[in-house]
């Protein structure tokens, strides 16, 4: 089965103008849109999901990109959000760089076999690609970020 990542995202879930101040925020306002969006029904305990994962080692994988994620009862289907932070916020990264770039996957206990697993395996997979993190980075609005998925 071949899933590109555009099937795990959807342009409501893209935000280009997060203005968090720290990690925790960018995860709690990106967990409120996930709510207003319908794919989370408690944006508080969903966000306490992904900080106690983040607490068990970080997903500040390197090159200014995060990837926090949580399994949570409040995922009604699972999903991934795209966002980029107006400054790069300190997250204990891997490589010791900032992030402002997050790829939050909620994931629901519920979902059929392994789901968040290809998710995560292709958006790794994209990661690795120099040509794909230089097009998000320089990305300006939503469509370019859904069209760089879709690719």
């Amino acid at each position: 089965m071949s899933s590109k990542l555009s099937d795990f995202i959807s342009e409501k879930n893209i935000v280009m103008d997060l203005h968090a101040k720290t990690r925790d925020e960018a995860i709690h306002q990106l967990a409120l849109i996930l709510q207003q969006n319908g794919s989370v029904s408690d944006a508080d305990d969903f966000y306490h999901d992904v900080l106690h994962r983040e607490s068990l080692t970080t997903t500040g994988i390197g090159n200014n990109i995060a990837i926090p994620h949580g399994k949570s009862t409040s995922v009604i289907q699972s999903t991934m959000l795209f966002a980029k932070n107006s400054e790069p916020l300190a997250w204990h990264s891997l490589d010791g760089s900032e992030v402002n770039i997050i790829f939050l996957m909620a994931v629901s206990p519920e979902s059929k076999g392994d789901a968040h697993l290809r998710m995560l395996a292709k958006l790794s997979g994209k990661l690795m690609d120099d040509d794909f993190v230089k097009a998000i980075k320089s990305a300006q609005t939503s469509e370019e970020i859904l069209k760089i998925l879709k690719s």
